[in-house]
């Protein structure tokens, strides 16, 4: 999918706040093609609900507002949409307080007038599940079996109805399974799905842990509290490098033997947390140190739980800051037992993109001429050669080769989700560079990128769908949904869905939505397909291990 982004881009796309939520679907208006007869389902879209939803400078950031689900819905060819607000804690507590009461990734909350400096410094010595958290997920939305959870990466989740996007109750995640946080990107792997969080031990200090959660039964009738948490077991567990610090993960890769995690030179300095964030109330941003002299690791960790100790390894590359992660799969050398482990990655230098996304960076990012280059990122290939890695030296880690797959900023980067974890060709994705035509499909093979471009359209996170019986990777549609700047008519207030065949790139279909409220952009989704489950287009990779 490609933006066009130059000196006319429209930063003011990021900024835009509902006002109001859409509960009675409002009818789409075919302007092009037809959708296919075979598309049935809900396309389920997750994102900031603007920085102004408590009032007026309520956020500093955009991953502050409150989360608001998209729903764009395809039924016997025509599209609806709707929108609902997450209602969590931390949202009725901020609406009701119009203005923000906790504080969130970049934004301190309002102290509360009734709590003494006595009973914020009892509640360093608190569990977490008692703290006063934030659990705002405005990030992303993954079905876990028969049930779909909205998430971001505090300890809790929020399980969602599909029809009217209701919240139907919130899991903890640190009281189900001890986790302190949890990535927003888990790998749903057919009935199992699997995340990385981190846990804290008085013997052990922190670890990165993976769980895995047993999805192949519902879990309970819509009213209970039991969640797929409820079933987590911890089947892999890794000591950061520094005890201190722990990495910032918001992605981790999986293959059919290993997990890998990418501990990047992004960390929270854990003496700070209690001082800063949970006395001080300071935002999560501020706990965040950049070490540019340290390197990235890679953490191989074999999936059978027997060895997932024992067969850990560790390769190193220049440091770099991520958020997502591609695709990862193994390569088997010939004639040998050699086995390399390919993991593909959207990489900057450094998290410069973070503080481009605080809202006074967006509304002076014209008068900036560093703007663009503090969030040029490039998707990257790293192998790690396991041969390699035994043959290290103690104490040593070997090294990651890596090589830059295009020559152009990619980000939200999405595949056929039947190829996670394996070989595969392409993905598709839009980008960084705002003053740049931006990538729509990748092929990862021959190191080439196609683009489809409306000009002042800005498209979403594109989501690949297969064709029923699909015979081929990329067999299928891809679909996106688009925001409008400039002079565009009712910009803030229109929204389309466009529908494009994954193979030749053309456009099938375009469907605009006109809302009387502005419609904030989102960041990731996933398609339900109406075959009377949501747990539909996972990859099998992990079920091969069982």
């Amino acid at each position: 999918m490609e933006e066009v982004r130059d000196n006319t881009c429209d930063f003011g796309i990021w900024l835009r706040t509902c006002n109001q939520e859409i509960e009675r679907p409002i009818p789409g208006k075919i302007v092009f093609g037809e959708i296919p007869k075979w598309l049935s389902g809900s396309l389920i879209r997750n994102g900031p609900g603007g920085v102004e939803a408590y009032g007026a400078g309520s956020c500093k950031h955009l991953f502050d507002g409150p989360g608001l689900l998209h729903k764009y819905d395809l039924k016997n060819g025509n599209v609806t949409y709707s929108s609902r607000f997450v209602r969590g804690n931390s949202f009725r507590k901020n609406t009701a307080a119009k203005r923000l009461v906790l504080s969130e990734f970049g934004t301190s909350g309002v102290p509360d007038p009734c709590q003494t400096i006595f009973s914020r410094v009892a509640a360093v010595f608190r569990s977490p599940s008692e703290l006063t958290l934030t659990d705002n997920a405005n990030i992303s939305i993954y079905p876990f079996g028969d049930e779909i959870y909205s998430l971001a990466e505090t300890p809790f989740a929020h399980r969602i109805n599909l029809d009217n996007l209701e919240t139907m109750n919130t899991v903890n995640v640190y009281n189900e399974v001890g986790l302190l946080n949890h990535t927003s990107h888990p790998h749903v792997c057919g009935n199992k799905v699997y995340n990385v969080g981190q846990k804290l031990s008085i013997l052990t200090g922190p670890q990165y842990v993976i769980a895995e959660m047993d999805c192949s039964k519902p879990t309970c009738d819509e009213m209970s509290d039991k969640s797929p948490w409820s079933t987590a077991k911890i089947v892999a567990s890794v000591s950061p490098q520094n005890l201190f610090k722990v990495s910032y993960m918001h992605s981790f890769a999986i293959t059919e033997n290993y997990f890998i995690l990418v501990e990047q030179p992004l960390s929270i300095f854990l003496p700070d947390v209690p001082l800063k964030n949970i006395w001080g109330r300071k935002p999560i941003a501020s706990l965040l140190q950049f070490d540019a002299e340290k390197d990235t690791l890679f953490h191989v960790i074999s999936r059978k739980s027997e060895k997932s100790t024992s067969t850990q390894r560790v390769f190193r590359a220049d440091g770099f800051f991520f958020m997502h992660i591609i695709n990862a799969f193994e390569i088997q050398e010939k004639n040998t037992e050699d086995v390399h482990i390919i993991i593909d990655i959207c990489c900057y230098d450094d998290p410069s993109i973070i503080d481009c996304m605080y809202v006074d960076a967006l509304e002076n990012a014209h008068a900036n001429p560093d703007y663009a280059q503090m969030i040029r990122g490039r998707p990257k290939r790293f192998s790690l050669k396991l041969a390699d890695s035994h043959n290290a030296p103690v104490g040593c880690h070997a090294s990651a080769d890596v090589e830059t797959i295009v020559d152009i900023g990619c980000e939200t980067p999405r595949i056929n989700s039947e190829y996670d974890g394996k070989f595969y060709n392409c993905f598709y994705a839009i980008c960084s560079d705002v003053d740049a035509h931006n990538p729509g499909m990748v092929d990862v093979i021959k190191k080439t990128f196609e683009t489809w471009v409306e000009p002042n359209a800005y498209p979403s996170e594109p989501i690949f769908v297969p064709s029923p019986n699909s015979e081929s990777e990329d067999d299928g549609v891809v679909l996106s949904t688009l925001l409008y700047g400039g002079e565009n008519s009712a910009g803030p207030n229109r929204t389309s869905l466009v529908i494009l065949n994954a193979q030749t790139w053309q456009l099938i279909t375009k469907v605009d939505i006109f809302c009387e409220t502005a419609i904030p952009k989102c960041l990731h989704g996933w398609f339900f397909p109406d075959h009377g489950t949501v747990d539909c287009y996972t990859s099998d990779a992990c079920e091969k291990n069982e």
